[in-house]
């Protein structure tokens, strides 16, 4: 609560008729085309809390002056929600525990919080808006909310602010235009960011590629989580499933099928064909959307993944932060290396005969990807003979030779954006979703490299508990409803082996701060006791469960 305060107290400004007046943020190094605002200019009307005065009239007053009015589009609760319960919020706060303190003396960073290697993910301010020469920002924009208050609204939403380019002209930011319904709501998500700068998060695949950028990496933007990083204590990144990391996040928006019925059919009327995102023609609000997310967004991970290997793999391809020696082995299965210290026997079972395995990509971002595939619709050979010259590039010598990387992975990585989108603009019906469940138990284009690994598996886990939930809504006729339900304890002795909840944590003191903090210790130990074996084991137990005739 303390966060949410002191928010709501830099949140206060001036106010003319027609607009809301940026307030400048402390630094003057901002982002070439637009300012940061900060987040308390987006709580005073994204707050259920807040109030213009003492008493409601005059909070009615004020949402009658802006036309703050609850049309059941939004949930103008957003700020208070990613303050108290969003770990975004408390981001940059992680940057000052002690781990992350040890870390930094590990790497010779005496000030991990000042890093921009770190503050590319831990905060929402654009790496082109950092003050200094160095690696390090300055101590006093290391103090600056917008900096402390993490990944706030801009940092996914992009700078909200006007601001002037070099030649004088005026950059327009969508503060202002976003309070307009008419000449906002209705327009396709390319014309908001090519006219003011606002992320595009409408299509699953572009949100998938905005939370992929620093769930996994971007190193055009900077964020690069490297093996030296690892090595010094970072986290592991866990394996990225959109629904389940939105829905923990949690959610601060209202899905498209739960926004309310008037809003959603003016929508479908006024915005038909400009995005081809939402079309009335074969919009259903009984669809699986979340189900189908889970699918696009594997291919998007598959694909980004790629894309960041051969970024990482080029050497004329300039960051915001420098990057790391080739080969970046962050980038490579862990086991290529470091063999599982559970198995005792591996050592044993290795002879002078054995041929040596180029070292793999991991295989988290390959989950699910055969299995999308499929339910697009698409030929599957379409993506082995893609993938058979990334396997070449592999094998001709360890980690590829670096020059081919993009020319090798093109191909597919363009092949499976493509597909992503027709993913996304297809019908999941309610009716192909204990078919979509059993291959899932049935491990049917689970993961092409064949390999369990515990990202991966905990990925199978998350989607099959998604689908799950949709299955049992009172959307779904009785008996499949009943049949899933038979199927409860069965799901749960395989979600035992993981921890599938990534944000429960105990309340401590960070800096005078109240924040949540991950057990990571827990999460290192179900890690290291997985067993791909005892897995598939479960797994194959299931499958034939699910796979008895049902409704």
């Amino acid at each position: 609560m303390q966060i949410w305060l002191s928010l709501m107290i830099a949140g206060s400004t001036a106010l003319a008729a027609s607009q809301l007046v940026a307030q400048e943020p402390a630094t003057t190094s901002t982002r070439p085309d637009r300012k940061v605002v900060g987040v308390g200019q987006c709580a005073i009307c994204h707050s259920s809390e807040l109030k213009s005065g003492n008493d409601k009239d005059s909070k009615d007053e004020f949402k009658q002056l802006f036309s703050v009015i609850d049309d059941e589009w939004v949930l103008l609760d957003e700020a208070k929600t990613w303050a108290t319960k969003d770990m975004h919020a408390q981001a940059f706060t992680s940057l000052l525990n002690e781990r992350s303190k040890q870390m930094g003396e590990a790497l010779g960073v005496k000030e991990i919080h000042r890093d921009k290697r770190c503050l590319a993910c831990h905060t929402g301010l654009p790496l082109a808006a950092m003050d200094g020469e160095s690696n390090l920002i300055s101590a006093d924009l290391a103090k600056d909310p917008i900096v402390t208050a993490g990944v706030s609204c801009e940092g996914c939403h992009g700078p909200a602010g006007d601001a002037h380019a070099n030649d004088g002209a005026l950059v327009k930011g969508w503060l202002v235009p976003h309070m307009i319904k008419d000449s906002w709501r209705f327009i396709s998500e390319a014309e908001k960011f090519d006219k003011f700068g606002f992320t595009k998060i409408r299509s699953v695949s572009a949100r998938t590629r905005l939370c992929l950028s620093c769930h996994l990496g971007n190193a055009a933007e900077g964020k690069i989580v490297t093996h030296e990083m690892y090595s010094k204590g970072h986290p592991p990144l866990p394996g990225f499933e959109l629904v389940t990391f939105c829905n923990q996040m949690p959610k601060h928006w209202r899905d498209f099928d739960q926004k309310g019925s008037n809003v959603r059919a003016e929508f479908l009327h006024r915005n038909e064909n400009k995005d081809n995102v939402y079309v009335s023609e074969r919009f259903r609000s009984d669809n699986l959307h979340e189900t189908n997310n889970v699918l696009v967004a594997a291919l998007v991970a598959f694909s980004e993944n790629l894309k960041l290997t051969a970024a990482l793999a080029d050497e004329g391809l300039p960051t915001p932060v420098a990057k790391s020696d080739w080969p970046e082995l962050a980038q490579f299965k862990c086991s290529e290396c470091h063999k599982d210290t559970n198995d005792r026997l591996w050592r044993r079972r290795r002879t002078l005969r054995e041929t040596v395995v180029a070292p793999r990509l991991r295989v988290g971002p390959t989950a699910l990807v055969t299995l999308a595939v499929r339910q697009s619709g698409a030929d599957e050979r379409g993506f082995s003979n893609r993938w058979l010259p990334i396997e070449k590039l592999l094998d001709e010598q360890p980690f590829g030779r670096r020059e081919r990387w993009i020319q090798v992975t093109r191909p597919l990585t363009e092949w499976i954006d493509d597909l992503a989108l027709t993913l996304e603009r297809r019908d999941l019906r309610r009716e192909y979703g204990l078919p979509l469940l059993r291959e899932m138990a049935a491990g049917h284009g689970y993961t092409f490299q064949k390999d369990y690994d515990y990202e991966s598996a905990q990925q199978l886990v998350w989607a099959s508990q998604v689908l799950r939930r949709e299955l049992i809504t009172k959307r779904s006729p009785e008996l499949v409803r009943s049949f899933v339900a038979t199927l409860d304890a069965d799901f749960a002795d395989l979600e035992r082996l993981f921890v599938l909840n990534l944000i429960d944590g105990r309340r401590v003191d960070v800096h005078g701060q109240t924040v949540r903090e991950v057990d990571l210790s827990r999460h290192e130990a179900v890690r290291a006791m997985f067993k791909t074996g005892e897995f598939r084991s479960k797994l194959d137990l299931l499958a034939r469960k699910i796979a008895k005739p049902a409704p």
